[in-house]
């Protein structure tokens, strides 16, 4: 399955080889600089005879690997084969073809290889994963002396030495001070002259700094990142006030490094063996399993200094690796502990001919799970004492195992020819059923044929008769629509019809109002006519002036009294149910909703007949479409 993620990535790259004996921290390096990139079917993803800097892993899909001198096979996402390289070989000995949609993890080879040499055993000891020299002696021997006596120096000449330190210079530096910053590049070479210092390191870019040893008078560091050209992979801070002496790099290349570390080619390196020199691989065991030179030891280089009591002072030692990075840094391992060694100059990848890779392919496809071997040319005796006595019994039992399931897998060849022809014969004879069922199959498929279209044409039919329903439907649902539409419109204007009446008998009602009103006050006029009358007919006639006066008051008390004596009948006439106006008020409500009930009850029977309509339209048609 592709990578859907960085966690889901990097689960993905640990079971790869040779990055899954990385650590956590460089298959994070190595997730968040490569590149996963996807190919159709049919694309060619590199070429025979292309030399370039990536290693490809297929991740998920199906590549073919086409040779014009071997032969051709395929790869297959989550295999065995997978895990590794694509013809990793330089330049390239196959051409990879992608077969079906795949996607494929590149990753530069230069960066990984620098990883691998980098790479470290997690351990709280200097002697297992940081880049420092410990040389024994006394603390009471000052540094100089203890540096001189450290067996890397034998080899050095009196005047490189006198060299070195005419060029060594001294840096005084105070308690806390940084010398060394993980991820730095390695420019100098230390020594510690006076005062402790701490190393430390971070597993991540985010954790916290994990302290791994201390540092004293004599100890040297920093030389590791300078051999292999990498980051360096600690940091160093003083713990006391102190004097570090240090070397520039390429001083330290030139006075120590170059005459400890020997190179040698491999037919100069075969002759020594002959003589009784030993092969050391330093690559992880998946990779030794992948190719290796027979006869040759494998101890991983993150192992070395665990294993290196293990090996005889006796014997000289030729390490290798794929690329020379992690022989270059293992050679000068042993060196500093006393050990004759040399190291393989260009790697076990530039050895590899063309019959060797054709061979390895070979073998990769018929899934031999030993060791493959590259077929150079080895007379080391079997027999012969490599390493050190204690270690050597330990290697015979192993020599055993492996002639045991060398018999094995011979047995297995066997029971594989048996199957091969087995397999022949149940091929032929799945051929001859395979045929009878095909014709079968193509009989049944006509039959089918013609029944789908049987079906398809019935289909045609239904859709014809449900569109034509849907039509008759949809003529009946206007026409009741219409019919609705006219029942709403005279509803309406009976409506109208009955608001125009109410305003008719409320402009009656006011009409009478008015003539009441008019009524009462000329019965009032009179009334105060009649009054003064008959108080001047009992009274002696008065001034003029102080009879309108009066006339005027008693007017407008009377108007007092008669507007207020008004009010209060008319109240009384709202109140009373027997009177003309309170008549006429309940008789039009009643009116308004006796025509109310009336229409709604129009409109549930028009719409009971618009449903009763529609319903027996359907059934018509639903039984004409049985017919």
């Amino acid at each position: 399955m592709a990578p859907q993620s960085d966690i889901e990535l990097n689960n993905v790259l640990r079971s790869l080889v040779p990055i899954s004996n990385l650590s956590k921290d460089s298959i994070e390096q190595i997730s968040a600089s490569s590149e996963i990139q996807t190919f159709a079917e049919g694309y060619i993803i590199f070429n025979e005879g292309d030399n370039d800097e990536y290693a490809y892993y297929l991740l998920e899909g199906k590549l073919e690997l086409i040779s014009t001198n071997s032969t051709n096979f395929q790869i297959i996402s989550g295999t065995d084969d997978a895990r590794y390289p694509l013809a990793q070989f330089q330049p390239r000995q196959y051409t990879a073809k992608a077969v079906t949609d795949s996607m494929v993890l590149a990753i530069n080879r230069t960066f990984l290889d620098s990883l691998l040499v980098g790479n470290r055993v997690d351990n709280s000891s200097m002697e297992h994963g940081v880049e420092v020299n410990d040389i024994d002696s006394d603390d009471t021997d000052d540094w100089m002396s203890r540096i001189l006596q450290s067996p890397l120096y034998i080899n050095i000449s009196v005047e490189n030495i006198h060299k070195i330190f005419t060029k060594i210079e001294s840096l005084d530096v105070k308690k806390g001070e940084v010398v060394i910053n993980q991820g730095d590049d390695g420019d100098f070479y230390y020594i510690i002259q006076i005062g402790r210092c701490s190393v430390s390191r971070k597993p991540t870019s985010t954790s916290q700094d994990i302290k791994l040893t201390e540092l004293r008078e004599g100890d040297a560091f920093g030389e590791e990142s300078i051999i292999a050209n990498l980051k360096r992979n600690a940091s160093v801070t003083m713990l006391t006030d102190g004097r570090l002496m240090r070397l520039e790099k390429n001083d330290f290349k030139e006075l120590i490094l170059n005459p400890i570390l020997k190179e040698i080619d491999f037919e100069s390196a075969q002759s020594l063996i002959n003589k009784g020199a030993v092969w050391l691989d330093v690559r992880y065991p998946d990779e030794y399993q992948d190719y290796a030179i027979e006869g040759s030891l494998n101890i991983p280089l993150n192992l070395l200094r665990l294993q290196v009591e293990k090996l005889d002072k006796s014997r000289q030692y030729i390490v290798c690796c794929d690329t020379a990075s992690r022989s270059s840094i293992a050679a000068y391992i042993l060196a500093q502990n006393g050990y004759d060694v040399l190291h393989l100059n260009k790697g076990l990848k530039s050895l590899l001919r063309d019959e060797d890779i054709e061979q390895i392919e070979t073998q990769e496809i018929a899934k031999i799970e030993s060791t493959n071997v590259v077929p150079f040319k080895n007379s080391n005796p079997e027999n012969e004492h490599v390493l050190s006595s204690t270690f050597h019994d330990e290697m015979t039992l192993l020599r055993e195992e492996l002639d045991s399931i060398k018999n094995q897998f011979k047995e297995l060849s066997n029971v594989r020819q048996m199957a091969t022809e087995l397999k022949k014969t149940v091929i032929s004879d799945t051929e001859k059923k395979l045929k009878i069922q095909r014709e079968r199959i193509n009989l049944q498929t006509q039959n089918a044929n013609k029944l789908i279209q049987q079906a398809q044409k019935l289909q045609q039919e239904l859709k014809d008769e449900k569109r034509f329903i849907h039509e008759e439907v949809d003529k009946s649902r206007l026409a009741q629509e219409q019919t609705m539409h006219n029942i709403q419109k005279s509803i309406n204007q009976r409506l109208m019809d009955e608001e125009k009446k109410m305003q008719e008998f409320y402009s009656w009602k006011d009409k009478e109002i008015k003539k009441i009103r008019e009524l009462k006050k000329t019965a009032e006029q009179e009334y105060l006519a009649n009054k003064i009358e008959n108080e001047l007919k009992n009274k002696e006639q008065p001034d003029h002036k102080s009879v309108n006066a009066e006339v005027d008051k008693h007017q407008a008390d009377e108007k007092q009294i008669i507007s207020s004596d008004l009010k209060e009948w008319l109240k009384e006439q709202v109140k009373n149910e027997l009177s003309p106006i309170n008549q006429e008020v309940q008789q039009a409500k009643r009116r308004l909703i006796e025509q109310a009930n009336l229409r709604a009850e129009k409109s549930r029977k028009i719409t009971k007949i618009h449903d009763q309509t529609l319903s027996t339209e359907i059934n018509n048609l639903v039984k004409g479409i049985d017919n």
